[in-house]
């Protein structure tokens, strides 16, 4: 009754589905024209620039920062090579920003979308599915942290990125294993190999889901061993981001009694992925979306895997989604010397990772189910739709208050209420100010009091002209010292 009822009507779903996926992205993409320079951003684009006029080209410029940052700091090859390249702010001022920070969340959207597409081929259940996952990302509980992601010039090219060329590379091999098209293969390998010149605990993540469409394609490779280049890559670049002298310097600098190890890092991890499952779980957005989940996959008999899901594949996709999960936290664990996550960027960025691991989990649990309990599908998506019915009246005011404290609504009521705009304001005029202040001069920048915007990310101007962040945007703009001064009202 249930599916007959959900294929009649569709297409209305359908328009519900695409609803509340435009309330989900719109406010966040919407927020990223609302950017500036922040944080180490200031150092790059000055280091970039110094770079430039060193080497007189911007190509062999950033190819020698890459290397020393290689050396020196962290294997990033890519991130280290883009972030003295592309130099947005530099080139385009707060406009060229705009458009790269907009067209970074625009892209990690779109490739999303695109895997959903090429594993699910039912139009309005990839629909429902893209819902879920983009409540879950934007739109409910501690996404807030996602503005070091998607608001932060450095953390959205260290991360989402990476991520998004991840998500590409995945597809393109799934996309290669049925059509046979060498191109796909090729792109998909380049793509993973570039992917793994990230932040290694997304790197981390992009070859783990690499490494399981070769596992569950375990038939086709025995036939096709190619299949496994994108993989072969993507563990390529992961080894030099590794094993670059960068990352070794940089973690001596943060060594903790008791967290030093690699074995240290191994039991910080474990006790790391339970305490950020505990929240996604806590989340009353997150429980009804995968239940929710569960019921879209179900009535409209949705494979993730082709073929019939067997028990074997079943525990390699169970024990696949969680080892993908502890690999993206390790290289934080590792690297930091801790048994928390101390950073929104990679708090953010392992939380997207485990919904999406959490969410394939359950598409190949109902595939699972619908499979072995065949023509009793309809009373188990019902039994399933009345517990999130239920769930959602009962709890209907935590997950209201929940949806209001994610990122998406965040970025709204800044928006609605002005503050954003307001904020936006008093940036743009401080970075406006530094660019017009006389060379080699002390600069005094006085800001009248505004609204601040909850969306928005600090910009790490502190009123100290000793302060990092201060000394960092002086040398950008070729000033003594930057000190800001916030008038009282």
């Amino acid at each position: 009754m249930i599916e007959a009822f959900f294929n009649k009507y569709r297409k209305i779903f359908a328009g519900i589905f695409i609803i509340g996926i435009l309330c989900a992205v719109v406010p966040v993409i919407v927020g990223c024209g609302y950017t500036y320079l922040c944080e180490d951003d200031f150092s790059f684009e000055g280091g970039a620039a110094d770079a430039a006029d060193t080497y007189g080209s911007n190509v062999v410029a950033a190819a020698h920062k890459m290397v020393d940052y290689y050396n020196l700091n962290q294997g990033t090859y890519l991130f280290n090579y883009l972030i003295h390249f592309i130099r947005a702010y530099t080139r385009g001022g707060l406009p060229g920003f705009h458009f790269y920070m907009i067209l970074n969340t625009v892209a990690f959207c779109a490739a999303l979308v695109v895997l959903l597409k090429i594993l699910i081929k039912d139009n309005t259940a990839c629909l429902g599915a893209a819902f879920v996952i983009f409540v879950s990302v934007f739109s409910m509980t501690n996404t807030q942290n996602g503005k070091e992601l998607f608001y932060w010039y450095t953390g959205g090219l260290n991360y989402l990125m990476e991520l998004t060329l991840g998500l590409l590379a995945v597809s393109l091999s799934i996309l290669y294993i049925r059509k046979k098209k060498v191109i796909y293969l090729v792109v998909s390998a380049l793509l993973a190999f570039l992917a793994s010149g990230g932040s290694l605990n997304v790197v981390c993540a992009d070859l783990s889901w690499l490494i399981a469409v070769v596992i569950l394609k375990r038939e086709e490779f025995v036939k096709d061993k190619k299949i496994v280049i994108p993989a072969a890559a993507a563990f390529v670049g992961t080894l030099i981001n590794g094993l670059a002298p960068g990352n070794y310097k940089r973690a001596e600098r943060d060594l903790s009694e008791g967290h030093s190890t690699f074995f240290d890092a191994l039991r910080d991890t474990f006790k790391c992925i339970i305490s950020e499952d505990k929240l996604l779980f806590t989340s009353l957005v997150f429980i009804l979306m995968l239940l929710l989940a569960f019921v879209i996959f179900t009535v409209y008999k949705v494979k993730i895997l082709e073929g019939k899901v067997t028990v074997l594949n079943l525990v390699i996709v169970l024990v696949g989604t969680w080892l993908a999960r502890y690999f993206t936290m390790f290289p934080v664990c590792f690297g930091y010397h801790v048994d928390e996550v101390i950073n929104m960027r990679t708090a953010n960025s392992y939380e997207i990772v485990a919904k999406f691991m959490y969410f394939l989990a359950v598409a190949v649990i109902a595939q699972f189910l619908s499979e072995k309990f065949e023509g009793k599908t309809d009373r188990i998506a019902m039994g399933v739709l009345a517990v999130a019915a239920l769930f959602a009246i009962i709890l209907h005011s935590g997950i209201n208050k929940e949806i209001k404290d994610g990122m998406s609504y965040a970025s709204y009521d800044d928006y609605r209420t002005g503050a954003l705009q307001e904020s936006y304001a008093a940036r743009e005029y401080v970075l406006s100010a530094l660019t017009l202040s006389e060379k080699g001069s002390d600069a005094v920048i006085y800001v009248r009091p505004f609204r601040q915007a909850y969306s928005t990310y600090g910009m790490g101007l502190g009123v100290e002209a000793g302060e990092w962040v201060n000394r960092s945007a002086a040398g950008f703009y070729d000033l003594n010292t930057v000190t800001i001064v916030y008038l009282d009202e």
